[in-house]
């Protein structure tokens, strides 16, 4: 079997954010199996290689910008294995902006339908338990700040994911 790495950029949250998604995470998976997934927003990729003048560049990258606040439009799911039960995000002005700067990075596909979110749970799960579970949620009425960038390689052929290094936003 052949193992097929690719790269991606994904954003991160500081300890009051993460821990208050892992309690909302830990419910949904309570009812939810799912493999083991660190929380995040996926901001950029694939990337098939990547070198050490972009993990250079992405330490400036953090030091040149800022954290910037995630507008939640609440919890949504599909029938589809990593947007299997998520807290949907606004796409907004400042996390397009922050997804352009990433791009002159190093480019990708920029217009690739973008749908921001944060899973909360992936598999394949039944339509009814996902709505269920939704009205067994605490509303989320939050905004989420994510302060730092995680370099991530993913092993598609395992389902496992590597967070390489982590670069923290002004």
């Amino acid at each position: 079997m052949i193992k097929k790495k690719t790269y991606y950029l994904w954003g991160l949250f500081p300890p009051k954010e993460t821990e208050y998604l892992n309690f909302i995470k830990d419910k949904v998976q309570s009812k939810l199996i799912s493999p083991y997934f660190d929380l995040h927003i996926t901001l950029s990729g694939p990337y098939l290689n990547i070198d050490k003048t972009f993990i250079y560049k992405l330490r400036s990258f953090g030091e040149n910008n800022s954290s910037i606040m995630l507008h939640v439009d609440g919890y949504c799911f599909k029938q589809e294995m990593f947007k299997s039960f998520y807290l949907s995000i606004k796409n907004s002005l400042p996390l397009k902006k922050l997804r352009q700067n990433i791009y002159k990075l190093n480019k990708f596909d920029l217009d690739n339908n973008y749908s921001p979110h944060i899973s909360l749970c992936y598999g394949n799960h039944r339509i009814q338990e996902k709505k269920e579970l939704i009205f067994n949620l605490p509303k989320f009425n939050k905004i989420i700040k994510m302060s730092k960038i995680g370099l991530v390689e993913i092993n598609q052929d395992i389902n496992q994911w590597k967070i390489e290094e982590i670069f923290d936003l002004n």
